[in-house]
């Protein structure tokens, strides 16, 4: 039904509400209110106007009712609720044009990595290497906000490359970082770290490897990292290792400004693959 007079009363009451969407929803909630009223009223036999009437008189005086709701709805809540809403709406719009583009240009390249150094086999028609694996070692670290876990690591050994023969001159691991902010720049500890064996042996980065330094018989520590996920970088390591063979352990340290994080990898469980 539709009631003039509780159509009266409701704008009354809701007039003073200074915020156009409060007042509009207040106004159905009161007028629902009434004919739920009325509704009983004439179920127990009253007459249609003597219910409107009751109804209508039950509710008070509409100039009392709209001073309450003026002070419980004030404008400035309501109008700062509905900034906050478009302002999420325009978020969601840029985040959705802009985000795709974002994660187009992160050039993602997991295909390069495990392709050379981890290999199984390979013979290119000069020389061959052959693997022998450590057991995975998931060691895991944290800095910075990432996350470094080593997933696995082998001694390469080469045979007639260049017409040498190296016998474990290469540990390789692979470390995968993981930072849950897709914004985050590569952490700047990739560059920055050494190794040390259980023999002592320290190893410092060269990115100017060579067939020369590897025959030097200095420990060195080399290799390329790039995003491999939206959250991931990966990041491949060759140590020369014939300093290392018997090692039991070997160490990736980051200890530069007054961080300290150790990513202790065991050397004494090997599986070989391949030949």
């Amino acid at each position: 039904m539709k009631s003039i007079d509780f159509d009266r009363w409701c704008s009354a009451a809701v007039g003073r509400i200074r915020f156009v969407p409060d007042r509009w929803e207040v106004y159905e909630e009161l007028y629902a209110h009434m004919e739920d009223q009325y509704e009983e009223l004439t179920a127990g036999g009253m007459s249609d106007k003597e219910a409107e009437a009751e109804v209508v008189s039950a509710m008070g005086d509409p100039k009392e009712t709209a001073r309450q709701l003026e002070r419980i709805h004030r404008p400035f809540w309501g109008y700062a609720l509905l900034a906050a809403r478009w302002c999420l709406l325009i978020a969601a719009v840029l985040a959705l044009l802009t985000v795709p583009g974002y994660i187009k240009g992160l050039e993602i390249n997991d295909a390069r990595f495990g392709e050379g150094l981890f290999r199984e086999t390979w013979d290119d028609g000069v020389g061959e290497f052959r693997l022998v694996w450590y057991a995975e070692p998931t060691v895991r670290g944290h800095c910075d906000g990432y996350t470094f876990t080593v997933t696995r690591a082998a001694q390469r050994s080469y045979v007639g490359w260049e017409n040498h023969t190296y016998d474990g001159d290469f540990l390789v691991i692979e470390v995968k970082v993981f930072n849950p902010r897709p914004w985050a720049e590569p952490c700047a500890a990739i560059k920055a770290f050494t190794a040390v064996d259980s023999l002592g042996n320290v190893y410092f980065e060269n990115d100017s490897w060579s067939a020369d330094s590897a025959e030097s018989g200095v420990p060195y520590l080399s290799g390329m990292w790039g995003r491999t996920g939206l959250l991931t970088w990966t990041w491949e390591i060759t140590l020369n290792g014939s300093r290392s063979q018997e090692a039991e352990w070997i160490e990736l340290r980051y200890l530069k400004s007054g961080r300290n994080l150790c990513l202790t990898i065991d050397l004494s469980d090997k599986r070989e693959v391949g030949a």
